[in-house]
């Protein structure tokens, strides 16, 4: 850690000198001839290229889209080209090197928990794709709550903090939105139609992956996009050749999206998602215990979405967006081990259906440009399963939002916003041998306000700094769980006084843009963000009580700070970003409790990639690094020791990793894409995953050669 800390301190200086450093094109006036001219003018053109990659419209904390590095808040992106840099197998590898944000998953499991400064796993983090909230769970060991492909995306956006709560219900952690590719983004502008086929090789857990995508544009008011993935993988080794048992899968995935273009600024969107995973689970990955139960696991996750928006840069009063969607994910289990439980049945089944819309309002007055965002969303959620230890039940989220942005001249922005939140929960109480379960309900509604204030005392030097509230209900899970792994004589039972968790959080930044500091043609791009938030009522199962049951155990504290920075020359980039953050439980009842880390917090993190530019950037190589400092977690408790949150604690060591990429553009029609992950086969454990600590061997994936082939025809 004291390294990383070291690191983060030396990026920070570094971008200290290229904003105080001078512009020589400020420094010098002189005439140039002629064909200097014409070559100002050609890198003049690659340089608007570049910055438009840097500055994307995305999503944002506002609901009102603009670039990352405009938004008063910490706010990351994941575009095309950086998903084709890292050529990811799992959403884990997408966030590896995004400050504050963590992947919770597991080699014999494809699901995966998002964790965003210390906050993860049923609805702490709000996971959407293309709009569609994404909400399963199930109970074990390294449970996740999503499944997506990552083959499938075009974009990822995230948005760390309670600041993202108008997206919806529960994100006192933050947002996390996937996006699929549209035709238009396959498509080039006097193309009517394309195809292309990928095929992808990997050398550890040997597989093939293929993907073909076709496209179609008859009419400028009307295109459709199909894509489909086929995924195939051996179970991986890790860094001293030990084979990692049961992280092989088969994955069969993918999507197929209709646009609309009925009239000037309105489009509507239909979509479908279909992704179904073959694998192996376990109920305590890489556990060496030989009556570990084992399951052949069959999930499939539906998601279907409709879009309608309109947008006129004319029209001042109109500028809206409705959704509606529908996700169902449905996991069915065998169990293939020990002998003694062979062909034990369970599944769970998880359903979301909602809606949302805004709408944003602008004028002019006092001085000051206005805009008014307001809007709505509600949610059904419905969760399923033969497993006693699941929560199962409805739960019904709703809210409200109005905001006001208000902009003076080009240096000072204001954001004051309020959300109403309410839930209610429906399940039963646990059934006894004697007395039958009964219908039990639960509800609650809070208010949520925010404020925000940015400055921008000279060009490319934006100050930010506000405070926002989120709020939680709690979930079907927490409520109604009536069972569990490792059961006291007592077992667990439902919770039915839980009170739902507030997030109180302050935040301060800065943004930088700059272009021409040390060179005409250079961009530099930057956020620095530091936060100070408090969770009151914190939820998470007691496990000093008999018997067992989710209680709200005090608050948690997160703190810590987190940066971006990118600086592009033309012929080549580095990209730094890093975050040192601290999640625990403070001001708890409970001594045993006070003071511990929360589970799966994120870890502290630095990384920087360097990339080159060749062929008029038809070539981009270059290398990663990737710090990881050492986590400490609290040995939470044991079957023989049901009380035990204060035992031995439990270190997973600091690594370090080096990957290699290249990507070649070898004409309109052929693309080849090269990698090299983990080039020193380094042997480690990534402390986000719930690996059992008493595993004989590393979980992380050793060398890993990569190579993947694409060709694209289009007319």
């Amino acid at each position: 850690m004291p390294r990383i800390k070291t690191i983060l301190m030396a990026g920070t200086a570094l971008a200290s000198v290229l904003v105080l450093t001078p512009s020589p094109a400020a420094a010098q006036s002189t005439t140039k001839p002629k064909a200097e001219e014409q070559q100002e003018a050609e890198t003049s053109t690659a340089k608007a290229d570049r910055e438009t990659l840097l500055d994307t419209i995305t999503i944002s904390a506002t609901m009102i889209n603009e670039a990352v590095f405009d938004s008063l808040s910490a706010t990351s992106y994941v575009g095309d080209k950086d998903l084709e840099r890292i050529q990811a197998n799992t959403p884990a590898d997408i966030f590896k090197t995004t400050p504050g944000v963590g992947a919770s998953m597991n080699g014999d499991d494809p699901a995966t928990a998002i964790n965003i400064r210390g906050l993860q796993q049923y609805g702490r983090v709000v996971v959407t794709l293309d709009g569609a909230r994404q909400d399963y769970w199930r109970v074990g060991h390294g449970s996740g709550s999503f499944y997506i492909e990552p083959d499938l995306l075009k974009a990822v956006t995230v948005i760390r903090g309670p600041v993202s709560n108008a997206y919806g219900s529960g994100g006192i952690g933050g947002l996390v939105a996937f996006e699929t590719k549209d035709a238009g983004d396959f498509l080039n502008a006097d193309e009517q139609y394309a195809i292309s086929e990928k095929i992808a090789y990997e050398s550890n857990g040997e597989g093939f992956t293929t993907s073909t995508t076709a496209a179609i544009r008859p009419h400028q008011a009307f295109d459709i996009i199909g894509n489909v993935n086929w995924r195939d993988r051996d179970a991986y080794e890790d860094g001293h050749g030990d084979e990692v048992r049961w992280t092989g899968e088969e994955v069969t995935s993918g999507y197929g999206k209709a646009t609309f273009r009925p009239a000037q600024g309105h489009e509507i969107k239909l979509g479908a998602i279909i992704q179904r995973y073959e694998d192996y689970v376990t109920g305590s990955s890489g556990s060496t215990s030989a009556t570990l139960s084992r399951y052949d696991a069959d999930t499939i996750n539906n998601t279907y979405t409709a879009k309608y928006t309109y947008f006129d840069p004319d029209d001042r009063l109109l500028d809206y967006a409705f959704t509606a969607y529908h996700n169902k994910t449905k996991a069915e289990q065998t169990q293939v081990w020990p002998t003694s439980s062979i062909g034990n049945f369970r599944y769970y089944d998880v359903r979301t259906t909602g809606i949302s819309g805004h709408n944003s309002s602008r004028f002019d007055w006092m001085g000051l440009a206005h805009t008014l965002t307001y809007g709505g969303d509600y949610y059904y959620l419905e969760g399923e399963s033969s497993a006693s230890h699941f929560g199962q039940g409805e739960a019904q989220a709703y809210g409200g939002f109005l905001q006001w942005m208000g902009h003076y001249s080009s240096w000072l922005e204001l954001i004051a916003a309020i959300r109403y939140d309410g839930y209610h929960l429906d399940g039963e109480t646990k059934g006894t041998t004697t007395t039958p379960p009964e219908d039990e309900s639960l509800d609650g509604d809070q208010v949520s306000p925010r404020f925000t204030v940015g400055v921008t005392p000279f060009t490319g030097f934006q100050l930010f700094g506000g405070y926002s509230e989120g709020y939680r209900a709690p979930g079907l899970q927490d409520v109604f769980r009536g069972s569990g792994a490792h059961d006291t004589a007592d077992g667990y039972i439902p919770n039915f006084g839980l009170k739902p968790e507030v997030a109180k959080s302050w935040e301060g930044g800065v943004n930088l843009k700059y272009d021409g500091i040390l060179t005409e043609s250079d961009i530099l791009r930057g956020k620095f963000t530091g936060f100070y938030t408090k969770v009151y009522d914190y939820i998470e199962t007691d496990f000093t009580i008999t018997p067992r049951m989710t209680d709200n155990i005090g608050t948690a504290r997160l703190q810590g700070v987190e940066a971006e920075l990118i600086y592009d020359l033309g012929w080549g980039f580095i990209n730094l970003t890093g975050a040192l953050i601290d999640a625990e439980l403070i001001d708890t009842d409970n001594p045993k409790y006070k003071g511990q880390p929360l589970e799966n917090a994120p870890l502290d993190k630095f990384s920087a990639t360097v990339g080159f530019r060749a062929f008029e950037d038809q070539l981009i190589f270059g290398g990663q690094y990737l710090a990881v400092g050492e986590v400490k977690r609290t040995q939470r408790s044991s079957g023989t020791n049901p009380g035990q949150v204060d035992g031995p604690a439990q270190y997973s060591d600091a690594f370090e990793l080096v990957n290699l990429f290249a990507n070649w553009i070898v004409s309109e029609n052929l693309k080849i894409d090269l990698a090299v992950e983990n080039l020193f086969d380094v042997a480690y454990t990534d402390p986000q995953s719930a690996w059992s600590y008493t595993s004989d061997v590393e979980q992380g994936k050793g060398r890993t050669f990569k190579i993947g082939v694409t060709t694209r025809f289009g007319g």
